[in-house]
């Protein structure tokens, strides 16, 4: 894989960090199927670490909202540096419900904490 992302999983939970500012469709496909392989079939809660990503192609949200992007996850906390964002995103998805429970954090340890109902 070409360092799109890191992960790995530790006490239950699969940690993601993103490591490009900007992401493509192919990379972000990348990264979906890079995640499904080291999960080897079983679901876990995941802590995505996305303080440094900025954006994204249109095509890489689409395809991040196709049925196996999120296959294997129980819930996911998403980490970023914006509180605002954190607000936005935690209302929206609120009203448009996510396939697995997710939340968005500016704050690791309460994100991990949050995680550990869903091990």
């Amino acid at each position: 894989m070409e360092n799109y992302l890191e992960a790995f999983i530790e006490n239950g939970i699969i940690y993601v960090t993103f490591t490009h500012e900007y992401y493509t469709e192919e990379m972000v496909d990348t990264a979906i199927k890079h995640r499904l392989y080291i999960t080897q079939d079983k679901s876990y809660p995941m802590f995505a670490d996305m303080t440094k990503v900025k954006g994204g192609t249109r095509a890489a949200r689409q395809r991040l909202a196709q049925k196996d992007a999120g296959e294997g996850t129980k819930a996911v906390a998403i980490l970023n540096n914006s509180k605002v964002q954190e607000v936005f995103y935690n209302f929206f998805n609120a009203v448009y419900k996510a396939p697995a429970p997710a939340k968005m954090f500016t704050n690791k340890e309460k994100a991990i904490e949050w995680l550990q109902q869903f091990k």
